[in-house]
């Protein structure tokens, strides 16, 4: 968003909650307009508001009425977001049907507010710059789904999902054959402990995101009415238009939608092994890498010590033999002791050379690990 405060609607039949909510926000960031009833709202839509705060249970109108109507009436870029006690499924698919772009339970902390709306002024600044980029990619999408039949757009996906290296790219290689035959749905890659939510528009909404966590507990396909929900280890499709009053279509969707996902699975499951991989070989490239760094420090350690050592020997055997005047033995008892002295310091160097053979092999290892590493 601009600099320009977002203009915000607090729709809501409980003054309480009106001034606890209006309370929290800092004007210097948000311009508030207050309304008790659903029809008041609509009615007061010429004064362009950005995000709307909208309660679903109202006398009147109810806030999943006021919803569908604006976006009946066009008002495709205002954000709505609904405030309500109910926490199950079936209301949020409500919400989410009427057009809602996110969900708040009541009773609620009043700085939860605050950060959905700064979650909203984002999105709607990147709405902006996608929109053109939308209205261009949903008449390729079309475009192609007139010169091709229902199977191709499944065979297309596959081969499309062998050059996806990311999930984001497999998610959008998803979205992106849904489109192909008019179909507007949500899709969740999971792999490992991360997981990216897309959707048609980009990257899910909070309550888009809230609805493919349920419907990821549901069985391998569900289908009621004109929704489907595909489930796989890897994959979550969620579409919301099935073509209800072609009952032939539908089901032949279906079953290319469950191929579809599989192939899906199957290559997000692949991108999970090689992200495993790649953060293995990173393991041992480190690894070998600390090993190498500490051998080097041993090496050269080692050369100290049997320098040290053999000038110590060495100062030891000169250090005996000069001793011999004093000790009054005989040339041959000096002889023994000098020898002895020598064969000692001969016999330590070549112990110390050994040693060194151990590192060599201790090298050998590391670049091995090094090798396999890269592959």
């Amino acid at each position: 968003m601009s600099s320009q405060p977002l203009n915000v609607f607090i729709v809501d039949d409980e003054p309480s909650t009106r001034m606890v909510i209006g309370a929290q926000l800092d004007a210097a960031q948000y311009q508030i307009a207050e309304f008790g009833r659903g029809e008041d709202c609509l009615a007061a839509l010429d004064q362009a508001p950005n995000v709307i705060l909208l309660d679903i249970e109202m006398p009147g109108m109810d806030g999943i009425d006021v919803c569908r109507t604006l976006r009946e009436a066009g008002h495709s870029t205002i954000h709505v977001i609904f405030i309500s006690t109910h926490n199950d499924l079936e209301t949020r698919m409500r919400a989410y049907d009427a057009g809602g772009n996110d969900y708040v339970v009541k009773p609620f902390a009043p700085e939860e507010i605050e950060q959905k709306l700064q979650v909203a002024g984002q999105i709607l600044s990147r709405h902006r710059g996608l929109e053109q980029q939308t209205e261009v990619a949903t008449m390729t999408a079309f475009t192609a789904m007139s010169s091709m039949g229902e199977l191709s757009a499944v065979l297309q996906f596959l081969q499309a999902s062998f050059a996806c290296q990311t999930l984001e790219q497999l998610g959008a290689a998803v979205i992106d054959a849904l489109a192909q035959y008019g179909l507007d749905g949500l899709v969740e890659l999971r792999c490992g402990a991360r997981t990216c939510a897309i959707s048609p528009r980009g990257e899910c909404s909070p309550l888009e995101a809230s609805i493919l966590v349920h419907m990821r507990k549901l069985e391998r396909i569900f289908q009621f009415r004109d929704r489907l929900a595909i489930n796989y280890p890897f994959v979550t499709l969620v579409v919301s238009n099935l073509p209800k009053d072609d009952p032939d279509r539908a089901g032949r969707l279906r079953d290319h939608l469950a191929i579809l996902v599989e192939g899906a699975n199957a290559r997000a499951s692949l991108i999970a092994s090689e992200t495993e991989r790649l953060a293995q070989a990173s393991g041992i490239k480190q690894a070998a890498h600390d090993l190498a760094l500490y051998l080097q420090e041993s090496e050269g350690r080692q050369t100290e010590l049997r320098v040290n050592c053999l000038d110590l020997m060495s100062t030891y055997v000169l250090n005996l033999e000069n001793s011999f005047v004093h000790l009054g033995l005989t040339e041959s008892q000096e002889g023994v002791l000098s020898n002895n002295a020598r064969k000692t310091r001969d016999l330590l160097g070549d112990q110390l050379i050994l040693g060194m053979g151990a590192a060599d092999r201790l090298n050998k290892v590391i670049n091995v690990l090094q090798g396999s590493a890269n592959v």
